[in-house]
């Protein structure tokens, strides 16, 4: 073993000090507290920005596709030969042609800038994200509507999909349905950019829409930003004709990104070009990966000075111990055991102060959402905005590779802050330390 037996007991035996030398403990403490709290918050933050990257990506891709196809700027013809050629492509799980263009939407006083998304009503009804809390299973129907509780805890009334797509029916999300004060049966008037020639002169196009589900995606942008209306209806207000702004595409997560995307290039050929969630997403993900880094970066410079707290109180120990180590060299002992001695006095520490943060985090990471609304609701503090961060829940994803990294860069600045420590105790001269004595 790296460490005798007798060095362990001696070492061990160092780090309960006496009453004459309860201060070197102290700052020992202190030292084991610093590192507890720095790897305990880098776990909590890690796992926290883990979990926002996997959850954004996922409640992104469940909601509009792994992959696009796009055309010109008239939009796309989608034809019956070019869905078929796109579905036979291999992984491909479905396509679906889509119409999408902003509009305004007008209720009673209330304005509002909205995306409206045309598409097939059973296409619509087969987006588990949006369908489910509608007329999903109980099970996800009651999950997902929990994402979306109402501020006063009143009963939603959530509509169905069952005639979705008749008289210019729409479904919009719980958080517009809140901003605008609508509720199922509602009437509101959406206007589009496109305008028309009428009598009176040119004017947007227009057309009265009636609500008739409320859906919750657990994303604020979706929820508070997109309407969905049936194909036709959205092509006819958006001016689009027979044609398709793009063709979603899902694919099964088992197969290679980057080959589905050369097989469906191939099945498009000239019609379109195709692109994946990331090109589409590309700045978003990109400062998400730099605040990670830059969090990591800070909140390993706190454990780093906590470790080298480590110094001080190892020095102190070294002084008071100098008696003690002349006692030792004089009775065979090397200047390694001496050394190999005082870095497990400093490994101890570190070793200790990384379990606990271990414990701590993963505690704190695992129950995340529960300890903010418990905090929330005990301190009236709103410490996750939906309408900032874009996610209904603060989503916590543990990756173990990153708390080993964490843990193992814990327990090396502890042994580096011990190594002078350990290193001026192996010099001591034994003659000089029975002089002090």
């Amino acid at each position: 073993m790296a460490f005798a037996s007798v060095e362990r007991l001696i070492a061990f035996r160092y780090l309960g000090a006496r009453r004459e030398e309860g201060f070197i403990s102290v700052i020992a403490s202190f030292s084991l507290v610093g590192i507890a709290l720095g790897v305990g918050t880098l776990i909590v933050v890690m796992a926290v920005m883990n979990g926002f990257r996997i959850e954004m990506l996922n409640q992104m891709s469940a909601i509009s596709g792994q992959f696009g196809i796009q055309g010109n700027r008239d939009g796309l013809q989608a034809t019956p030969e070019l869905l078929a050629r796109v579905r036979a492509v291999p992984g491909a799980l479905s396509a679906t042609p889509l119409v999408e263009g902003q509009i305004v939407a007008v209720a009673g006083d209330k304005v509002r800038g909205v995306m409206l998304r045309g598409m097939d009503p059973a296409d619509l009804r087969a987006r588990v994200p949006l369908s489910a809390a509608i007329d999903g299973p109980p099970g996800v129907r009651e999950r997902y509507r929990g994402l979306c509780r109402a501020e006063d805890d009143k009963p939603i009334d959530w509509g169905t999909l069952k005639d979705f797509g008749e008289d210019f029916t729409v479904a919009i999300g719980r958080r517009f349905a809140e901003l605008m004060g609508l509720k199922v049966g509602d009437r509101l008037q959406l206007v589009s950019p496109v305008s028309v020639a009428t009598p009176l002169g040119v004017m947007p196009r227009s057309a009265a829409a009636r609500v008739s589900a409320i859906f919750c995606a657990g994303m604020y942008d979706y929820d508070s930003n997109f309407v969905y209306a049936s194909l036709p209806d959205a092509q006819r207000l958006l001016g689009f004709g027979d044609r398709v702004t793009m063709i979603e595409v899902f694919v099964d997560n088992n197969v290679s990104m980057a080959e589905d995307r050369r097989q469906l290039t191939r099945a498009v050929g000239s019609q379109g070009w195709v692109f994946d969630w990331f090109q589409a997403n590309y700045s978003f993900f990109n400062s998400i990966q730099a605040q990670t880094n830059v969090m990591f970066l800070v909140l390993t410079m706190i454990v780093l000075v906590a470790a080298f707290n480590i110094v001080s109180s190892m020095v102190m120990l070294v002084r008071t111990k100098s008696g003690d180590i002349a006692i030792l060299r004089t009775m065979g002992a090397t200047r390694g055991a001496i050394m190999r001695l005082f870095l497990l006095d400093g490994l101890a520490i570190g070793g200790v102060g990384t379990a606990i943060g271990v414990g701590l985090g993963l505690a704190f990471a695992i129950n995340i959402e529960a300890i903010r609304q418990w905090l929330q609701h005990t301190f009236g503090l709103v410490l996750f905005d939906e309408t900032l961060y874009l996610l209904a829940e603060l989503p916590s994803r543990i990756a173990w590779q990153e708390v080993v990294t964490i843990s193992g860069m814990a327990l090396f600045f502890a042994l580096l802050a011990s190594f002078y420590p350990a290193w001026r105790a192996s010099r001591l001269d034994p003659v000089e330390g029975l002089r002090r004595e």
